[in-house]
């Protein structure tokens, strides 16, 4: 759990963060490319230019999170992962048609 931490310019490159909590952080030049995010909490996170190249977003939660300007997010991921209206995504990334999270438990 990540209460209360200044991320900015952070390398999580190739991290283990899964069931990791960075939900509510404000993030700033945070690199998560090829870390493992899967069921990873960033709800209502601020993600800035975080880097996602690469990350594994297995039911990583980003209800809420501010995606827009995000680096390296892909559709794939985003198929993955667990969002909801809420949820912002950076321009040529859609929605997914259903998100698989819907109806677990936190």
């Amino acid at each position: 759990k990540f209460d209360g931490a200044r991320l900015s310019d952070v390398n999580f490159s190739k991290a283990e963060l899964a069931r990791a909590n960075l939900a509510g952080q404000q993030l700033s030049g945070v690199g998560f490319d090829y870390a493992n995010l899967s069921r990873a909490d960033f709800r209502g996170t601020a993600l800035g230019d975080a880097d996602m190249d690469g990350a594994y977003m297995f039911l990583t939660r980003i209800e809420g999170a501010d995606m827009t300007a995000t680096a390296n997010l892909t559709q794939d991921q985003l198929q993955l992962a667990c969002g909801d209206p809420a949820t912002k995504l950076p321009d040529g990334l859609a929605t997914p048609a259903e998100w698989p999270c819907l109806d677990l438990d936190d």
